[in-house]
């Protein structure tokens, strides 16, 4: 502004002295064309943070971390693989069962019937006279009706029907030889349905649990000397009814209803 003011001035005083106009509009230019221009910004770099211990520490933490992911993340797909692997065996070996449980029927005849039969038979004879638990006879008496129902089967020429009672029975006598059925694990094992009921009663208070498993949900509480009904057998666990609803109960909670000593 002051040089603007400058310049008027000037040409006011240029035409007292006669000048012509045009060199006081040039001059004015001049004058305007030689102010200072504004200075540019100038940018500021923020400072780089130095690296500090705590910071490396912060970064090899971030590393370790994101190295474990990624060796869980390959565990648990080897772990998914494994276990596809381990169901179409399973399903395999069904099938194969299920194949030689078929031709076990259709090639049934009377003489390996009653070879079966006497298997059976002898191995109970066995079992009678060796010392067995309150729950092993319970398994027994299934092994002993399934020998009746065999041999009725034999008796009208139903050889098919009877191998497969046979087999039944076998699997109630392999059961009572096999010690680890008595541990409570989280193996699978087969669910074997008795072919008759048997009356129990618990020998403590005892819980009886929705699934046969140590830890799966108690759907109630069963007082000493509770009277219950044993419809299966899967491992250790007696899938057991009582005024209508149905659990499991591990075995050594029960007894046969009379077999206690007075």
């Amino acid at each position: 502004m002051i040089i603007p003011l400058l310049a008027i001035k000037f040409s006011s005083a240029l035409r007292i002295n006669g000048a012509p106009v045009w060199r006081t509009i040039f001059f004015i230019l001049i004058l305007s064309g030689c102010a200072a221009p504004e200075p540019a910004p100038v940018s500021i770099a923020e400072p780089v943070p130095e690296s500090t211990p705590q910071y490396e520490e912060l970064k090899n933490e971030i590393l370790r971390l994101e190295k474990i992911i990624v060796e869980k993340d390959e565990l648990i797909k080897n772990q998914r693989i494994k276990q596809q692997a381990q169901a179409h065996v399973l399903r395999e070996t069904n099938k194969e069962a299920t194949r030689a449980q078929v031709k076990l029927h259709r090639l049934a005849t009377k003489p390996s019937t009653a070879s079966a039969i006497a298997e059976v038979e002898a191995s109970l004879e066995h079992l009678k006279q060796a010392k067995i638990s309150s729950f092993d006879q319970i398994l027994q008496i299934q092994a002993q009706h399934l020998l009746e129902t065999a041999s009725l089967f034999y008796s009208k020429d139903q050889f098919a029907a009877a191998m497969n009672h046979v087999a039944q029975a076998n699997n109630f006598i392999a059961l009572i030889s096999d010690q680890n059925r008595k541990k409570v694990t989280y193996v699978d094992h087969l669910l074997l349905e008795f072919h008759i009921p048997i009356k129990l009663s618990t020998i403590k208070r005892a819980f009886l649990r929705k699934e046969p498993n140590q830890y799966a949900q108690v759907l109630r509480t069963l007082e000493k000397d509770t009277a219950v009904t044993a419809i299966a057998n899967q491992g250790p666990w007696l899938r057991i009814q009582i005024n209508g609803n149905q659990g499991w109960m591990l075995h050594t909670m029960l007894e046969r209803e009379g077999s206690r000593n007075p």
